[in-house]
């Protein structure tokens, strides 16, 4: 649980900046739909995606490069008996690296998506993805299959 904790409060911090940005884009996409500017709306949203994936990339090469560094943030490296919590960690966080570049795509495509007022379609294939596969695949690979923490966090 605290290689969990320690691997999901990061990844949240690191989650508002691009969750902002899909704010920015539904604003940004509205208004250029609301002047009837298909090119606008189609740059807004192209580069809101794009620099949400910039972002995430770096943040996922931070977290693959240092995960030492990000841990012990939370906790102290140096005391044996925190061992277990970071191997288990910094396992995790090669998995929410790689997940949150897809993640600030998502989430700034889903911004410009609802500025187009196209919530519907959006909302049921992430029902789809995280509640059907996602959790029947965590739950799978981490009790089933045995991976514990980590196969939860592939699901």
């Amino acid at each position: 649980m605290a290689a969990h904790q320690i691997v999901f409060q990061t990844i949240a911090i690191i989650f508002m900046v691009p969750l902002g940005m899909s704010f920015a884009t539904t604003i940004r996409v509205g208004q250029w739909n609301g002047k009837q500017d298909y090119q606008g709306v189609q740059r807004a949203a192209y580069l809101s995606m794009s620099f949400g994936a910039i972002f995430m990339m770096i943040m996922a090469v931070i977290l693959l490069v240092f995960p030492q560094q990000v841990i012990a943030l939370y906790l102290d490296i140096d005391n044996p008996q925190n061992a277990q919590v970071i191997f288990l960690a910094t396992a995790m966080f090669r998995i929410a690296a790689l997940s949150q570049i897809l993640d600030g795509v998502q989430t700034t495509a889903a911004g410009a998506l609802r500025g187009l007022k196209d919530t519907r379609i959006p909302m049921l294939l992430s029902f789809f993805s995280f509640w059907i596969v996602g959790l029947t695949t965590g739950y799978l690979l981490g009790f089933y299959f045995g991976f514990g923490g980590v196969g939860c966090w592939v699901g």
